[in-house]
C-alpha cells in the first residue's frame, strides 16, 4: 500500500516484452509524468481546480497496470512480491483522491517515483531496455528543468544522458547560485557511479572537478570531500571489484559489512556511499539467485539500507523490502527485525512538530503484519 506504480513501468519498459505490453506502458509513463508536477507541489495536487485533471491520470495509470499481470519479469523474486503492492496502491490511491482524503493520495503518489527509480536501478545494465535503445524518446520540452528530465532519464537507465543531464543542472544552479537544491543532483551522479555502474574513477572525477570550482558553497565542498574518503575505500575492496557470488560470500559480506554499516549514524552523509554499494551489490546478486536461501536476510538489509537512503534525500524503497520480508516469510526469525524496523519507519514517516499522526490505513497494515506473524508463530508450534 505504501509504495506504488513506477517500479511496474520501468521494469516492463525494461523488458523484451510484446508491443501491446509496452504500449500501455508508454500510455502510464506518460500519465505520471503529467502527474509530477502535482507530486512536486503538494497544493496543486490539493487544489479543486486540478481535480478532474489529476484523477483522470490516476485511472489511466490504474488501468495499464491492470494490463501487465501476466508479464514475466514481474514473476521474478526481486520484484514479484511488489505487484501485489502496486496494485493495492493504486486502488487505495484511487478511492482516498475520490473520497477526499487527497493528503493521504499525494502521499503515496510520490512514494512511486521512489520506488521507481530505486527498483529499475535493481535491473542488471545488459537488460537492455526501449529506451536505452533509441526506440523510444523522452520529449525535453516536457520537462521544467534540467533535473526533471534528468530523473526521467534515470527511470528509463538512459544513464550516460541522466548523468549528463544531472551535470546541466548543477551548472545552471552555480549560475543562478541556487544553492539550496544543489546536493539533490550530485546524489543521483553518485548513485548512477556506486550504485549502478561501479564507476568509482568516475565519481571521483567529478568530485575533482567541482571541489576545483571557486563558487562551490564551502559545504557543498564538505560533502564530496566525504564521498570522497568512502570511495578510496570501496576501490580497494574485493566485493565491489569481483561482486557477491555465493551465499557463504553474501554472510561474509552481511558480516563483515552491512553489520558494521548498521551501527554508524546513519544520517553521516560519508556514509551514502556504502549504502549506495551495499544496496547495488545486494540487489545484483538477489536477481541473479532469486531462489537463495537467504532471500529474507536479503529483503530485511536492502530495506534497511534502502530505509537510510531515504532519509539521506535519495530515492530508496525500503518499506517495501521490509513488507516483502514480512508478508513473504512470516515464520522466518528475521521476519520480526522488518517489523521493528518498518514500524520504526512508518512513525518517522509521519511524525512533526504536532507529534506522529498515522493514517488509518498504514495503522490497519501494521497490525495484520502483526497478526500474520503471530499466527505463522502458532502453526509452527502446532506442527
Amino acid at each position: 500500500m505504501n509504495k506504488s506504480f513506477l517500479l511496474w513501468t520501468a521494469l516492463l519498459i525494461s523488458a523484451p516484452v510484446l508491443t501491446s505490453t509496452i504500449l500501455p506502458m508508454n500510455r502510464a509513463f506518460t500519465a505520471l509524468t503529467e502527474l509530477l508536477p502535482y507530486l512536486q507541489d503538494q497544493s496543486s495536487f490539493l487544489d479543486k481546480a486540478h481535480e478532474s485533471q489529476i484523477k483522470e491520470k490516476l485511472m489511466g495509470l490504474d488501468k495499464a497496470i491492470k494490463t501487465a499481470k501476466h508479464e514475466t519479469l514481474l514473476k521474478h523474486d526481486l520484484f514479484a512480491p511488489s505487484y501485489a503492492l502496486i496494485t493495492e496502491n493504486m486502488n487505495e490511491s484511487v478511492k482516498a483522491f475520490e473520497a477526499g482524503k487527497k493528503s493521504y493520495s499525494h502521499w503515496m503518489l510520490q512514494e512511486l517515483t521512489n520506488l521507481c527509480l530505486d527498483c529499475h536501478t535493481r535491473v542488471p545494465e545488459s537488460h537492455a531496455s526501449s529506451f536505452q535503445s533509441g526506440e523510444l524518446q523522452l520529449e525535453p520540452s516536457k520537462f521544467k528543468s534540467p533535473y526533471s528530465l534528468a530523473t526521467a532519464q534515470l527511470i528509463v537507465r538512459r544513464y550516460a544522458d541522466a548523468k549528463n543531464t544531472f551535470i546541466r543542472d548543477i551548472q545552471d544552479k552555480l549560475i543562478k547560485k541556487d544553492f539550496d537544491n544543489l546536493l539533490l543532483p550530485f546524489q543521483q551522479i553518485l548513485l548512477i557511479d556506486t550504485k549502478v555502474q561501479r564507476d568509482l574513477e568516475g565519481m571521483e572525477k567529478t568530485i575533482d572537478l567541482y571541489l576545483k570550482k571557486e563558487t562551490m558553497p564551502d559545504s557543498m565542498k564538505k560533502t564530496l570531500k566525504n564521498w570522497q574518503k568512502r570511495l578510496s575505500f570501496w576501490k580497494k575492496d574485493l566485493f565491489y571489484k569481483n561482486g557477491i557470488r555465493t551465499d557463504k560470500e553474501l554472510k561474509l559480506f552481511i558480516k563483515n559489512k552491512l553489520i558494521p554499516l548498521k551501527n554508524t549514524a546513519y544520517l553521516d552523509e560519508s556514509y551514502q556511499v556504502d549504502l549506495l554499494i551495499g544496496s547495488g551489490l545486494l540487489s545484483h546478486y538477489f536477481f541473479i539467485n532469486q531462489d537463495t536461501n537467504m532471500a529474507p536476510e536479503i529483503s530485511y538489509w536492502l530495506g534497511l539500507l534502502e530505509k537510510r537512503l531515504k532519509r539521506n534525500n535519495f530515492f530508496g524503497s525500503g518499506d517495501y523490502f521490509l513488507k516483502q520480508c514480512i508478508r513473504k516469510y512470516p515464520k522466518h526469525p528475521v521476519a520480526k527485525e522488518c517489523l521493528v524496523e518498518y514500524k520504526e519507519s512508518v512513525e518517522f514517516d509521519f511524525s512533526g512538530s504536532g507529534g506522529t499522526v498515522i493514517p488509518f490505513e498504514v495503522k490497519k497494515e501494521i497490525e495484520d503484519f502483526d497478526k500474520l506473524l503471530k499466527d505463522s508463530v502458532k502453526k509452527t508450534k502446532k506442527r
